[in-house]
């Protein structure tokens, strides 16, 4: 039950609606455009068996002050398109890295095509670690998707990997 409600807030932060009621009628603006079109050949590398891998640990602090990190947190790596750059660019200010507060609220967007959301899928351990092994050479978007009691948020960092290197990334939106 407890995942059904954190894959329903997930659902909605994906989508670009606001869970609270409060924000439900500040939501009926249009859709963000995007210009840049989703060529399906730009990202098939993405699918090829590389040697590189990437590690990391992601923890967020919400608006109030809690932090939160462990298994039900999900952690998705996106390749780079034109159409992700800027479809990402509207969602956080720094293209290299950033983070957004679901309470904030995430756009919609148009188009949204469905090989946008052909990502490969992790889940963090209990201590807020995640890794992915067998990547192609290239640039990824990795997306921490830390949601909670209708708080929380995303946190976006950009990599570049070459064959064979293992980069290592904090997700964290706060020093300790």
């Amino acid at each position: 039950m407890k995942f059904q409600f954190y894959l329903f807030v997930f659902s909605i932060f994906i989508t670009g609606c606001k869970p609270t009621e409060k924000n439900k009628d500040e939501n009926k603006t249009e859709a963000v455009e995007i210009k840049s079109p989703f060529k399906e050949e730009e990202v098939k590398w993405f699918k090829d068996k590389g040697t590189a891998s990437i590690q990391g640990i992601a923890k967020f602090k919400s608006k109030g002050g809690v932090v939160r990190f462990g298994k039900e947190f999900r952690i998705e790596l996106q390749p780079y398109s034109a159409y992700t750059k800027e479809r990402l660019s509207h969602i956080y200010k720094n293209k290299n890295g950033d983070f957004v507060y679901i309470e904030d609220g995430v756009p919609k967007f148009t188009p949204d095509p469905k090989g946008y959301h052909d990502t490969k899928k992790t889940m963090c351990n209990s201590e807020g670690e995640f890794e992915y092994k067998d990547l192609p050479a290239g640039t990824y978007y990795v997306i921490a998707f830390m949601l909670w009691d209708e708080t929380g948020g995303g946190i976006m960092r950009r990599v570049e990997l070459i064959e064979g290197e293992n980069k290592v990334i904090e997700m964290k939106n706060f020093e300790e």
